[in-house]
């Protein structure tokens, strides 16, 4: 059987996207630069196939990287890894609307699987990590060590799984067959139980709801009510200013139930205060990207290497010009999913995109390729409706 070219380019360029980082090395890195220009010539070769949230995504990095070096920061490291990742989103988008959605969906769903049950795997067999990073706090050699697998530290995890959840529900929604409903089946219960064997409390509740998402299209001939996305987005944004701003004790008993944390959310408070500092100092343009380093030294702690809070990390770096970019891309992605016709559909999105936000009110994800790729494959789903029909 003859296997099209630009199959094989996107076969490769999907691994290479998604290899975790536990199996890099100099090869790998090589070939995702090789592989980010070829890339590019396909994304240029097909520009008139690019949407509005790849446009979105571009000017945010963009912006990203020159206020970086408009104030004296960054590298060509800096450059180069942020351009890979809008290259990756609009290789995704482009051939998402070139080529057939079903099979570029299950290529990523089967690289996606392979390494979810791999890092799974680990996970039973390794409870205590497959490997331990030391860091030792003070003088007197107080020292403490986190756990790692092959998709690192317990809270690296979650956007893998929420992918993996996305994938099989749009698998399963646009081929409703046996196989597939057995792998939802499979994948919903996996993506839950390891982030509870990670004692991953947020994660937990993400994969969860996005677990009853992907159910919809499964379970359910009809669903009945309808969900806003845009309430979804303004609720986002007052959930997390009750969070910063200190107007949680009301929410005391929910917190504790839902995340198993106090109201400082494992010190989160500590961090969040610091930003909001730093924010007030530069409020237009942000400091521009920061390295783990200097985010310590600013946030005042070793454990602290970002904000925990991905709209406080947004003002901070990017200021409220970035923050602006930021909610139109959301907007953007927002206006897609209440043009879904299909209500199980509709959704499973909103579920996802709730999920999203349960994510970024406590760490920071808009540095990964998974989370752009999560929320491209939200604001996609809306064209994958008309193909279905």
């Amino acid at each position: 059987m003859r296997i099209k070219k630009s199959k094989l380019l996107f076969f490769f360029y999907a691994i290479i996207m998604l290899w975790p980082e536990y199996f890099s090395n100099s090869l790998t890195g090589l070939m995702a630069n090789a592989l980010a220009l070829v890339g590019l010539l396909f994304v240029f070769k097909n520009s008139k196939r690019i949407s509005r949230f790849s446009i979105l995504a571009a000017v945010y990095f963009v912006y990203f990287v020159v206020d970086t070096y408009f104030h004296g920061g960054g590298d060509i490291h800096t450059l180069i890894s942020n351009m890979k990742i809008v290259i990756s989103i609009m290789f995704v988008d482009v051939y998402l609307t070139k080529e057939d959605q079903y099979d570029t969906i299950s290529t990523i769903f089967w690289i996606v699987f392979f390494f979810a049950m791999l890092n799974f795997a680990t996970l039973l067999l390794f409870p205590n990590g497959m490997y331990q990073i030391s860091t030792v706090w003070n003088e007197w050699g107080t020292t403490t060590y986190a756990l790692y697998w092959i998709f690192g530290s317990k809270n690296s995890h979650a956007f893998w799984y929420l992918l993996l959840e996305i994938l099989v529900g749009l698998r399963c929604y646009i081929r409703p067959s046996r196989n597939n409903k057995i792998l939802t089946y499979l994948c919903l219960p996996i993506s839950i139980l390891s982030q509870m064997i990670l004692e991953s409390s947020t994660a937990t509740i993400a994969t969860i709801i996005g677990a009853a998402g992907a159910l919809s299209v499964v379970l359910f001939k009809k669903w009945n009510k309808e969900i806003n996305a845009y309430f979804i987005l303004c609720a986002n944004f007052v959930f997390n200013a009750l969070l910063i701003f200190g107007m949680t004790g009301f929410l005391g008993g929910i917190v504790h139930a839902l995340f198993n944390k106090d109201l400082t959310f494992s010190n989160r408070t500590v961090a969040w205060g610091r930003a909001v500092t730093n924010i007030l100092q530069r409020p237009i343009t942000g400091t521009g990207i920061l390295t783990s380093d200097e985010m310590k030294s600013v946030l005042g702690s070793l454990s602290f290497n970002q904000a925990h809070n991905e709209w406080l990390q947004c003002l901070w770096q990017g200021g409220i010009i970035l923050f602006v970019i930021l909610v139109l891309l959301l907007i953007t992605i927002a206006g897609k999913i209440n043009r879904i016709q299909h209500r199980n559909l509709r959704f499973m999105c909103c579920m996802f995109f709730i999920s999203v936000f349960i994510e970024m009110a406590f760490e920071v994800w808009l540095g990964l390729v998974f989370t752009w790729l999560m929320l491209l494959l939200i604001y996609k789903a809306e064209s994958i409706q008309s193909e279905v029909g």
